[in-house]
Formats: C-alpha cells, structure tokens, sequence
C-alpha cells in the first residue's frame, strides 16, 4: 500500500471516530510509525510501505482511534519550546499552561533568587520551561504520583530538546 493510501485511509478512519484535525493526526502517528519527520510523508507519497511498517502502524491508529491521546502514543510532547518524554501517568501539557509560564516568567524576572515549587509537577514541563527562561532560581516539581515524579525527573536529566 502507498505511504498517500494509508495516510487517507488513516484520516478517514481517524474522521469517524469525531477526532480532531484527522490529518494532522494521521501525519504524526505515520511520521512517528516510520521514524520520519512530518515533512518526509510528503516527499515520499508514492513509497510503498512495508508488511512491518503496517504492522508498526496498526496498533498505534486502533490506540489513537480509541482517543489515547497521541503524545502518550508517540512518547513525547512539544511544550514551550521543548521536547518533553510523555506517558500515562502524567497529563499531557496543555498550550494554556504555556500562558501560565509566560505570565510566571514575567513575575520572576522581578523577583530575587530563589525557590519555585510546582505541586503537581506531572511531565516537569512547568519548571522546566521557567528554569530555561528565569535560570537564576531553583525549581523544585512536587507530585503525588511516583510515576510522574520519575518521568519529571527523565525530562530534567535528558530533556529531548
């Protein structure tokens, strides 16, 4: 099957399941299934894809179609400006948050050194976009969830960006 048929078969099928931004949706679980970037899908519409590549692929449409949110799918997120590890036990960093750090920023950079707590601290994304912006305080994410609290700690040790 060609890379363009399975991405509007993808597409259809993420259509109606009532998923937002079908093919958006269908380019990034295709693009992450075939180690590609995004922009690679395009150039390559006519390559026939693999038995092994289908079957990398399946799986992760039937997750997505279930409504599995698609960065757990993939493993990772984009959060003001970076790359952040992704998994079930934290919630997906919402673009809302993002306001959040910009607003923070903006009261730190007027406020001596010292300690930002962030309870529920989940992937880390909020202290870790603020210790990129406003490097001269300590951050410190607190969570209830020892999963997440590891996950945190993956991102602060090996952030993918």
């Amino acid at each position: 099957m060609k890379l363009l048929s399975v991405l509007e078969a993808t597409t259809s099928h993420f259509t109606k399941h009532g998923l937002p931004s079908p093919r958006l949706q269908a380019e990034l679980l295709i693009a992450h299934a075939l180690s590609l970037p995004r922009l690679g899908l395009y150039l390559q519409f006519e390559r026939e894809l693999t038995a092994p590549e289908l079957e990398i692929l399946r799986p992760l449409v039937r997750r997505r179609a279930a409504r599995e949110p698609i960065q757990h799918i993939t493993g990772t997120t984009s959060f003001s400006g970076l790359t952040l590890r992704c998994r079930s036990a934290a919630l997906v960093p919402r673009p809302e948050t993002e306001l959040l750090v910009e607003h923070a920023a903006r009261i730190l950079a007027h406020q001596p050194a010292g300690l930002v707590l962030d309870v529920g601290t989940g992937t880390g994304a909020i202290p870790l976009a603020l210790a990129r912006r406003q490097p001269q305080h300590r951050y410190l994410g607190l969570d209830i969830s020892e999963e997440a609290l590891l996950l945190a700690q993956e991102n602060c040790a090996h952030p993918a960006s």
